[in-house]
């Protein structure tokens, strides 16, 4: 925030120019994973293999975004603001990889894998302008841009779906190189709107990654539980197109589906801040979300019909979309500001890592059982992690 402006004008400014970040990294992220199995399977990957490329490519983002962030915590000069850039041209060096190598090979292989590890980890970056805006006074409405964040899915997952089947899976990787720009160009606007202030730059030095650990065990037990039910949630929404042709479906109700349950989240995401408003409430609100997760993994696996599948997805508000308004507050309300962003990178990446984990663990079972059995061992993994995250939260 300039420390010359008032909080109020601040506030006024930064809360759409960080919704306006959100959006291309949400829709970049609907293209990275949502889409993922459905490029890598036009190019002639099987379950299996697509879910080795996603699995490392996950991986690696999930190690990437915390070195980062932990680097920026013990390193008051480096900002988020400073490595964005080399980040984002990163994400469209790999595009431009996969576009010059339209075919199955070592070079798209390692073109998606590296896709998916930049535009994962760009989001720790995008937390941390958050954390130092708000410390240094600016109000912004997270669950709104987190809002205008699922908008942005949902606009890309409906029109890309529906260009997909009228063209083909190559048009992939030319709409994550248009959103790649778009990411950009809404960073530099937010950067603008709200240079570093003094307190940000004076940040103390944060602890190490193991020092954060050992300091803050219920916050890693936490961690551990959102891991769990994030393969879950992963092991329907990265294989969605094996869901969703397992009941009769195609790539058009794919991307449609997944513009609906990215629209279902966005009045939570627009209210969230309006129904929790005290403090401490974001931790009410992450217990309702782990107890929905678990339901919503079972409303999946038990449906029978596309339309009994999008009744399911109504869930998706007090799950997904609760976590996603939720988390971000209540790391900045338990978490010291000089481990900000080691925290909000973990909170995100145990997400990545579920989702490294479900394309481990559910690649393989989709080609070697049903997807309905599939989804119900990933079921009882869900309800597994719901149990310690609640655990978490009493300690």
């Amino acid at each position: 925030m300039n420390e010359n402006a008032s909080p109020v004008n601040s506030a006024q400014k930064l809360t759409p120019a960080f919704a306006l970040v959100q959006a291309p990294f949400w829709a970049t992220y609907c293209v990275s994973v949502s889409f993922a199995a459905v490029y890598l399977q036009y190019l002639g990957y099987n379950n299996r293999q697509l879910g080795l490329i996603m699995a490392a490519g996950c991986l690696m983002s999930s190690l990437l975004g915390p070195l980062l962030s932990s680097r920026i915590d013990r390193t008051p000069e480096l900002t988020a603001s400073k490595l964005a850039p080399f980040v984002l041209a990163a994400q469209a060096l790999t595009l431009l990889l996969l576009i010059l190598s339209p075919h199955k090979g070592p070079l798209s292989a390692l073109g998606f894998l590296l896709y998916l590890t930049f535009s994962n980890s760009v989001n720790s970056l995008n937390l941390k302008l958050y954390s130092d805006a708000v410390y240094g006074g600016a109000d912004i409405d997270y669950g709104f841009c987190r809002g205008i964040g699922s908008l942005g899915y949902v606009v890309v997952s409906v029109a890309l779906g529906f260009a997909v089947k009228l063209t083909s899976a190559l048009l992939i990787p030319w709409a994550g190189l248009a959103l790649t720009a778009a990411q950009y160009l809404t960073f530099r606007r937010f950067h603008k709107a709200a240079p570093e202030s003094r307190a940000v730059r004076e940040r103390e030095r944060g602890a190490t990654l193991m020092e954060f650990a050992r300091n803050n065990r219920s916050f890693c037990l936490l961690l551990l539980g959102t891991v769990l039910m994030f393969i879950a949630h992963s092991a329907a929404g990265n294989f969605m197109i094996n869901v969703v042709r397992n009941l009769g479906g195609d790539e058009g109700s794919m991307g449609w589906l997944n513009g609906f349950m990215a629209a279902v989240e966005i009045p939570m995401m627009f209210l969230y801040s309006r129904i929790f408003r005290k403090r401490g409430a974001a931790a009410t609100a992450l217990t309702l979300s782990f107890v929905f997760f678990t339901l919503k993994a079972a409303g999946i696996a038990a449906a029978a019909t596309i339309p009994q599948l999008a009744a399911v997805f109504l869930l998706q508000a007090p799950s997904f979309a609760l976590y996603t308004a939720a988390i971000v507050p209540y790391v900045t309300e338990t978490v010291a500001y000089e481990d900000s962003a080691k925290a909000q990178s973990l909170a995100y990446t145990m997400t990545t890592v579920g989702s490294v984990l479900a394309s481990l663990i559910a690649g393989p079972l989709y080609d070697a059982l049903s997807v309905s059995a599939t989804l119900w061992i990933c079921c009882a993994l869900c309800a597994a992690g719901t149990v310690i995250a609640l655990l978490a939260m009493r300690r």
